[in-house]
């Protein structure tokens, strides 16, 4: 008898998850503006590319423009299924995208999760929580390193990020 992630063609788990994944880019380039695709597929190869985790974004203002909540929300439906591609964790693919809500740091949250973590406010907001401390600290991680270099004649620059100056975005699973 199969399991929940075989096929009764006997396909392995990772063949299913590679055609799930495939399937729902092409869902997505059907649906989606060429040019919000296109910035999607850029910051996904990035992401893989970079082992995934956190990834920091510099989005000129086109770029940020076009990466609206429901493309970031994509982006988080394909990080579920690239996930969902490595052995043990196919049950990722399952994960929904949950609305975490906005803080005083934070606007906009949203978070790939399990279902049953989505269904469960509690956890949604100590996740919200959790995400707030992590951006409080980062901005005031910046300002005391912007005010460093300042104070030795440097310019604050960020470097080595997408983009040509514009505004940074963190997205992380």
């Amino acid at each position: 008898m199969p399991d929940a992630y075989e096929s009764p063609a006997g396909e392995s788990p990772a063949d299913i998850a590679r055609a799930r994944y495939a399937l729902y880019v092409e869902t997505l380039r059907a649906r989606m503006p060429t040019e919000q695709f296109d910035l999607l597929m850029e910051i996904i190869r990035m992401w893989a590319e970079a082992g995934g985790g956190t990834v920091r974004l510099r989005l000129d203002d086109a770029e940020r423009e076009l990466f609206t909540p429901e493309v970031q929300q994509e982006f988080l439906n394909l990080m579920g299924l690239i996930g969902a591609m490595q052995p043990g964790h196919e049950d990722r693919a399952d994960h929904v995208v949950a609305h975490l809500g906005d803080g005083e740091h934070t606007k906009g949250a949203m978070s790939l999760v399990p279902p049953e973590v989505a269904a469960d406010p509690a956890k949604l907001r100590a996740m919200r929580d959790k995400l707030e401390a992590q951006q409080s600290r980062r901005r005031s991680d910046e300002q005391t390193v912007e005010g460093i270099a300042r104070a030795s004649g440097m310019s604050p620059e960020a470097d080595g990020a997408k983009g040509d100056g514009g505004e940074d975005d963190d997205t992380a699973p």
